[in-house]
């Protein structure tokens, strides 16, 4: 833990467990929504080998995403295309494609606890802010969506998402794309808020800035290496960074 800190110019979050929690059903909001695909085209495809399907591709994103390779619902539908092989025709793999992305708008979302509340009060104090997240099987446009909905956008300065800037964390090209879009700010008077330790607390210390593990949504247990300040709410970031 440090003792003392420099001047805080900007304050990057992660996004998921950080200012927002994807509540559980992601799997069965595609599973609706591919059956009524399958259902109305009169596909020869039963409900186990959908769901079989929907239940391999988190768990293949989990190994590519761990590797640091990039895979996004393109390779997603490749992978569940491939396993329907000949029974979906290039016109069903259209439907299916545009109807797992229109999915992603549907997945049940919420906002954590003092996230709007600690972002407004760090644009008021002249600080500029970011978003750094990994995206899965949803892009950076629906997670904007989600942060529209909620309001927190307008209290963005800049937004990387994995799928736009091509690397996850702890790459330190994502943390510098956030860096320079808040306006070119020196790492060493950045800090960077999320919950994970091998992704978020390694990537920002990995560069200077000042990392804050948040556990307040998940308390990572992994053994990796600890944040410069952990923190069970939002909103005791303010004084934890003098702002």
């Amino acid at each position: 833990m440090r003792s003392k800190l420099i001047d805080i110019e900007g304050v990057t979050f992660d996004l998921w467990n950080t200012l927002l929690v994807s509540e559980p059903g992601g799997i069965e909001v595609r599973q609706s929504a591919w059956q009524k695909v399958i259902d109305e085209r009169g596909l020869n495809i039963s409900s186990d080998l959908l769901l079989s399907v929907l239940e391999m591709l988190p768990v293949r994103f989990d190994v590519e995403w761990r590797a640091g390779r990039q895979y996004t619902a393109k390779e997603a539908l490749e992978d569940a295309f491939n396993v329907f092989g000949e029974q979906i025709n290039s016109e069903d793999r259209e439907v299916f494609a545009e109807t797992f992305d229109q999915a992603s708008f549907a997945l049940k979302v919420d906002v954590v606890e003092g996230a709007e509340e600690v972002l407004t009060y760090l644009v008021k104090k002249g600080i500029k802010t970011a978003i750094v997240s990994d995206t899965s099987l949803s892009a950076g446009r629906h997670l904007r969506f989600f942060l529209t909905e909620f309001g927190i956008a307008p209290y963005i300065t800049f937004f990387a998402f994995s799928d736009e800037v091509g690397v996850y964390k702890p790459d330190e090209k994502i943390f510098m794309k956030a860096l320079g879009g808040m306006g070119d700010i020196n790492p060493s008077k950045a800090a960077h808020v999320g919950d994970l330790k091998r992704t978020d607390v390694f990537g920002a210390r990995s560069i200077g800035m000042t990392s804050v593990r948040f556990r307040g949504a998940n308390d990572d247990q992994e053994n990796e290496l600890e944040a410069d300040f952990v923190i069970d709410h939002l909103m005791e970031l303010p004084s934890l960074l003098n702002l």
